[in-house]
């Protein structure tokens, strides 16, 4: 087998997986909030930004809701990371406003609460 990289992927180093990380954020972090969303964010010393979405069981009880959610968002931070100004790394929490939303306004939001404060 051979290793196909996917286009269509957030990669490695934008990722923010680890849980000493996390906490980080939630103890010292900054809040956004916004009608779909609520973004935490704290400056980091790398040469970019990394992201995690977060949908919680709250939202919907079905994963295949969540995980389309958790892909459109990723897409999103995909498309516009040469946007980034200052390296951070941000958590998102989504509310449940978003399910019924579609793509182009979860974009449109994001992009305009990421500008209002200064994050692109």
């Amino acid at each position: 087998m051979s290793a196909v990289k996917n286009n269509n992927m957030l990669a490695q180093k934008y990722r923010l997986s680890k849980q000493s990380d996390f906490k980080l954020i939630f103890q010292q972090g900054k809040k956004i909030f916004g009608p779909f969303f609520i973004i935490r964010y704290l400056p980091n010393n790398l040469e970019n930004s990394r992201f995690t979405v977060i949908v919680s069981n709250k939202i919907s009880k079905k994963a295949t809701v969540r995980n389309k959610i958790k892909r459109q968002l990723r897409e999103i931070i995909r498309l516009n990371l040469s946007k980034f100004k200052y390296n951070n790394d941000i958590i998102i929490t989504v509310l449940s406003a978003a399910v019924k939303e579609d793509y182009l306004n979860l974009e449109k939001n994001y992009l305009e609460l990421l500008k209002k404060y200064k994050l692109v």
